[in-house]
């Protein structure tokens, strides 16, 4: 990833940027926050994997030790990677891609040398896994899938209900299931793009996009905006409309 996804930037009306051409002529911009929640959708992935693979580990491996064994290390990587998870879902990490990418690194190097060590291959042997018996049952990783699944729809119903639409005059803000509506003007209007956490530009391209608007008090601050820089560039070709229409 280069560098300079991950550099703030800030734009008024009058900025030279390149100009992008749309296929089709952009008439608004939805922009939607979502809640950190929907960075768990890795574990609706995994949730659902898993399951297969302890389905399967049932149904083929009919040895009980070795089957057990198994069943136990299969729930080992789901509680890792849970943990790992949580981890991106609970703390904003820095503009470091490096960082970012040592940490997957040593998850998945601990997950690999854990569950080799367990079968005497590798510099841990001794350590096991499966020792820890987290066993979870097929049932309880369709559960988890369901569950994480239900939270990501919450999410989705939420940006159907408070969002922001730009256009080249307006900047809308609808919210809540009555449709109350603020508007602001976009005449000098400030654009500001920012990455915060590398994991959430990883997982889905997003970051925080703010807005300063001429007698607005506090700027608009919207965080987690899937597809940040796709988005940006299409609210600046929105913007600069203006120009053109009073030239």
């Amino acid at each position: 990833m280069s560098e300079e996804y991950l550099e703030s930037s800030e734009t008024t009306l009058t900025s030279e940027k390149p100009e992008k051409e749309f296929e089709v002529e952009l008439q608004d911009v939805v922009v939607r926050e979502y809640p950190k929640t929907v960075l768990l959708y890795p574990m609706i992935l995994t949730s659902l994997i898993l399951a297969v693979a302890a389905l399967l580990v049932s149904l083929f491996i009919l040895d009980p030790i070795l089957q057990t064994t198994w069943l136990f290390t299969i729930g080992f990587i789901w509680f890792v990677l849970f943990f790992f998870n949580l981890l991106i879902v609970t703390f904003e990490f820095g503009k470091s891609v490096i960082v970012a990418l040592a940490l997957i690194l040593v998850i998945i190097v601990l997950v690999v040398v854990l569950v080799l060590t367990q079968y005497g291959i590798g510099p841990l042997t001794g350590i096991n896994p499966a020792a820890l018996r987290l066993f979870i049952s097929v049932e309880a990783y369709l559960v988890f899938f369901l569950l994480f699944s239900f939270l990501l729809f919450l999410s989705w119903i939420k940006t159907r209900i408070y969002y922001f639409k730009i256009t080249p005059n307006e900047i809308i803000y609808k919210k809540g299931i009555m449709g109350d509506v603020e508007r602001y003007g976009t005449s000098n209007v400030m654009v500001h793009k920012e990455i915060p956490d590398v994991f959430e530009f990883l997982l889905l391209r997003s970051g925080r996009l703010s807005f300063t608007v001429p007698g607005r008090k506090a700027p608009i601050i919207l965080d987690n905006v899937p597809r940040i820089n796709s988005v940006e560039t299409k609210i600046l070709y929105l913007l600069r409309r203006i120009e053109v229409d009073i030239d």
